[in-house]
């Protein structure tokens, strides 16, 4: 947010510049104006430059947001928190190394009852889809509980593609 506002303020001042380096006169003459009424009124131009200084603090000392992308589990001397990227690798490695998997992408979102993740597939043509979704199933939960100790309430696999092998050239 602020870096939009500061964007737009720097843009803004770009603008007058260049329409007062052109010879525009409307700009120079609305910020003339604009100085000549501030130093006129006194009072509302302190509440004016109050009110920007409390905006201009609120946007430094307001709560940031957490952007941890990580996944905790609990051992007995502490918690280990594992990447987002981390548990997508195991994922994407769980599914392809199963027969007729060609590409894999996952999402991943926390519950209550645990991770719940949902695998985004490409397979060969040819592949029995409910026999290789359903080894996907329990291979993917198996590998991310045996390696991270999170417990996975929930696989999901999405087919995207079917694709046609085209076989190897070699010369």
């Amino acid at each position: 947010m602020l870096a939009y506002t500061l964007g737009l303020i720097l843009f803004l001042g770009a603008l007058t510049i260049l329409a007062v380096a052109s010879g525009w006169g409307l700009p120079y003459f609305l910020i003339t104006q604009g100085l000549d009424w501030l130093r006129f009124n006194p009072w509302e131009s302190i509440i004016m430059a109050g009110a920007l200084l409390l905006l201009g603090l609120l946007l430094f000392i307001r709560p940031r947001t957490s952007t941890d992308n990580s996944f905790r589990t609990s051992l007995k001397g502490g918690d280990v928190r594992i990447s987002q990227d981390a548990l997508q690798e195991i994922i994407t490695r769980s599914a392809k190394g199963l027969p007729g998997v060609l590409q894999v992408g996952t999402s991943l979102r926390q519950r209550e009852a645990g991770l719940e993740i949902i695998v985004f597939c490409q397979f060969e043509q040819g592949v029995v889809i409910p026999q290789i979704s359903e080894e996907i199933l329990k291979k993917v939960k198996e590998d991310v509980e045996l390696y991270t100790g999170i417990i996975v309430a929930e696989v999901k696999v999405l087919v995207r593609r079917l694709e046609k092998v085209r076989p190897v050239r070699v010369r």
